[in-house]
């Protein structure tokens, strides 16, 4: 049986894991077609390269909510699995 912190832990490095993948797949130019990213930056909010691969932004077309609709759904299915345990 696992501990909690297991569990919240393994859902963080599935969302890591989801998130990537779906990055990797659609690719930085439907990315940038699908998902709307913030237009102003402080210092505050910069991103560093992994950051800026994982960032989608939010959807602004069908297909990115869609996108966003799947992504939300394989982390709720496999959090809900681990929760189970």
């Amino acid at each position: 049986m696992l501990s909690i912190e297991m569990k919240i832990l393994i859902c963080f490095v599935w969302a890591f894991i989801v998130f990537f993948i779906t990055a990797l797949i659609i690719g930085a130019e439907r990315k940038s077609q699908w998902f709307q990213k913030r237009r102003k930056y402080s210092w505050f909010n910069r991103r560093g390269i992994i950051s800026e691969v994982l960032h989608f932004g939010y959807p602004k077309t069908k297909e990115g909510y869609g996108i966003t609709g799947v992504m939300a759904l394989a982390i709720g299915i496999v959090s809900y699995a681990i929760c189970q345990l």
